[in-house]
Parts: structure tokens; C-alpha cells; sequence
């Protein structure tokens, strides 16, 4: 019944929450003692070495709670999978820096266990450009790595103030879960659920107010890249074939403003000479910070316009709205985000890249 699976997943969610919980203050003393930590720099303003585990948490929770509670099919062993190539590759990259050719190399190889693997790939974009869905044939499979790797760094590149990444990624699963409640598909919202639970227990120890910041920790790239990864995960699931229960237009506005600030940065990057992989303070992050909001204010102000994003595509997916014509708002949209970010960043100079 509708009400024991609500109980379920509200167990699911509090299970996964008390699990990162546990792992936090196991993965603390551990962290420092291997110097898996994050320290003050250049760009980093924060005070003090703080351990960089909120991604092993996670990831360790997931893992246990998917093991234990939730129905465990190939798919699942197969992101499983991933995500634990995807973890490595990110806590290597927290300790030692990892040359940024590798980690896309890593990242390509990580998308391709997902499309091979699971056979789980983007093979449709939908009506975006008239009446005719648009099938992606052979391509497929190329496009859906390219979108991996997109997505991953997309989350990785917004992980520059505390509790950004995370609270994007719950306003993605919950999102998702408002469609699937919307939908008349049958979708197990179990794994959306112990999601948003470790998350959740992730951010209370981000935010730094338990015990004045005794406990506060980061993500770290290996939770970032973990999210990203999990994300373009479910969405593929979830706009593709029988299970689909959302259009990939409708997708993309969900994740908007990860998507928006990567390409903006990117553009204005290459357009001023410099490599767009390198690591810069130009995100939309920086920039608000540069124009006098603090960390909290930021990231609020950034979730609220992830949720306005989101917010258009739920209701153009609930009313059912021509995709071509959300793809034109969302080009559109686009376009003046980055006209508008690029005045901002005028503000900013590009010869602090480094």
C-alpha cells in the first residue's frame, strides 16, 4: 500500500541518515591521522585542517543500507560498482591532486561502466525540436558517457561553499521523487530515500554548528564526483524507456544551475586564454561571495534558484508542456545567465587563476 511504502522509505531515510552519522565519527580520527584533510590556501578560506570524509560517509552508507534494505538487482551492482571506482578515484585526488587528464580519463572509463555495464544509456532527447522525438541510435552510448562526465564535473566544479553540493543534490532527488509521485509509473523510491537521508547527515556536520565546529568536515572531490555521478545515474533511469517518468528537457532544468555555471565558467575561461580545467574563484559561488553574501547566504540563495529551476520543470512536466518549447526557455534562459554572470565577473579578475 501507498502508506507502508511511504513508512519504508521514511525508515530508509533514517536508517541512511544514522549510518553517515556512524562513519563520520569512525572516518574523523582516521583522516587526520593520514592528513586526508583539506587545508587552507589560496582558495580556500575556511579555517583549519578539516577531514575530508563527508564522500566516504556517504558512499559507505549507500552502500550498506542498498546491501541490507533495498531490493539489489544487476543495475545496482553495476552503480555499485561505479560509484566505488568513482570514490577511489575522488579521495585519491583529495590526497594527492590528481593531474586533471587523469581524473577525465578515470571519469570516461567510469561512464562507460554505467553504458556498458548496465546497458543504461541515453537513446532518446524527446520532442525537443518539434513533434518528433529525437533517437540518438548508435550515438547513444557516446553521448551518455559525454553526459557523465558533464555531470560529474558539474557537481564537482559547484563544491566551493559548505553545503552547496549537498543541498543541489537533495533538491535533484527530491525533484525526481515529485515526478515519481506524479507519474503512474512504478518507481522504487527506496534508493532516492536513503539518498536524501545521507545527505542530510552529511550537511549537519558540514554547516560546522555541532559543537562549534569540533566535527565539521567537507565532501571532499570524492563526494562531489559521487553526486554527480548518482545524479546523471538517475536521471537516465528515469527519462529513458518503460521506467521513464520525466523528459530529458525537464531533466536538465532540474540540475540547471550546476549545468549554467560549469558551461558559463568554461566559455569565459577559454574566451579569456585560460584552460577550462583549471581551478578558479569564477563560479556563481564566488561571485556571490565577492558581492558580500556570506557562505550561508550564498548557498541558500543558489538552492533557491535551483528549486525555482526545478520548480518550472516539474510543473512542465505535471502540465505537460511542449518540450521544444522548454528547450527554447531553457536556451534562452541560459544565454541571459551568462550574460549576467559575465558582467559579474568583470568584477573578478581572471589572473588570479592559477
Amino acid at each position: 500500500s501507498r502508506a507502508h511504502s511511504l513508512l519504508f522509505n521514511i525508515s530508509l531515510f533514517f536508517v541512511s541518515f544514522l549510518a553517515v552519522l556512524g562513519f563520520v565519527f569512525v572516518l574523523r580520527p582516521i583522516a587526520n591521522s593520514v592528513g586526508l584533510v583539506d587545508k587552507p590556501g589560496n582558495r580556500k578560506q575556511h579555517v583549519g585542517n578539516i577531514p575530508l570524509i563527508g564522500g566516504l560517509a556517504i558512499y559507505a552508507a549507500i552502500t550498506i543500507c542498498s546491501f541490507a534494505l533495498t531490493p539489489f538487482d544487476a543495475n545496482y551492482k553495476m552503480y555499485l560498482l561505479s560509484t566505488s571506482f568513482m570514490v577511489l578515484m575522488g579521495a585519491l585526488d583529495d590526497y594527492h591532486d590528481l593531474d586533471a587528464r587523469l581524473r577525465l580519463i578515470a571519469q570516461f572509463l567510469i561512464g562507460s561502466i554505467m553504458v556498458f555495464g548496465a546497458n543504461l544509456y541515453i537513446h532518446n532527447l524527446g520532442a525537443i525540436f518539434g513533434s518528433e522525438i529525437i533517437e540518438l541510435g548508435a550515438f547513444g552510448q557516446l553521448f551518455t558517457v559525454l553526459c557523465v562526465v558533464t555531470c560529474i564535473n558539474a557537481f564537482n566544479m559547484t563544491d566551493g561553499v559548505d553545503g552547496l553540493v549537498g543541498a543541489i543534490s537533495i533538491n535533484t532527488f527530491i525533484s525526481i521523487g515529485i515526478l515519481a509521485i506524479y507519474s503512474n509509473v512504478q518507481f522504487d523510491m527506496s534508493f532516492t530515500s536513503i539518498l536524501i537521508g545521507a545527505v542530510f547527515a552529511f550537511m549537519f556536520f558540514n554547516f560546522g554548528e555541532f559543537k562549534g565546529g569540533k566535527y565539521k568536515i567537507f565532501m571532499g572531490d570524492a563526494g562531489s564526483m559521487l553526486m554527480g555521478l548518482t545524479v546523471i545515474w538517475l536521471i537516465t533511469y528515469s527519462t529513458q524507456g518503460e521506467q521513464g517518468i520525466l523528459s530529458p528537457i525537464t531533466a536538465v532544468w532540474i540540475i540547471a544551475i550546476p549545468l549554467m555555471d560549469m558551461f558559463c565558467v568554461m566559455l569565459r575561461r577559454v574566451k579569456s586564454g585560460y584552460s577550462p580545467l583549471k581551478a578558479s574563484r569564477d563560479h556563481l559561488h564566488h561571485i556571490l561571495i565577492f558581492n558580500g553574501l556570506t557562505n550561508l547566504q550564498t548557498t541558500l540563495t543558489i538552492l533557491v534558484l535551483s528549486i525555482v529551476f526545478s520548480f518550472i520543470g516539474i510543473l512542465s512536466e505535471i502540465y505537460a508542456v511542449a518540450e521544444s518549447f522548454m528547450t527554447v526557455f531553457f536556451v534562452i534562459t541560459f544565454i541571459c545567465y551568462n550574460i549576467i554572470m559575465t558582467r559579474c565577473d568583470k568584477k573578478i579578475s581572471l589572473s588570479n587563476l592559477k
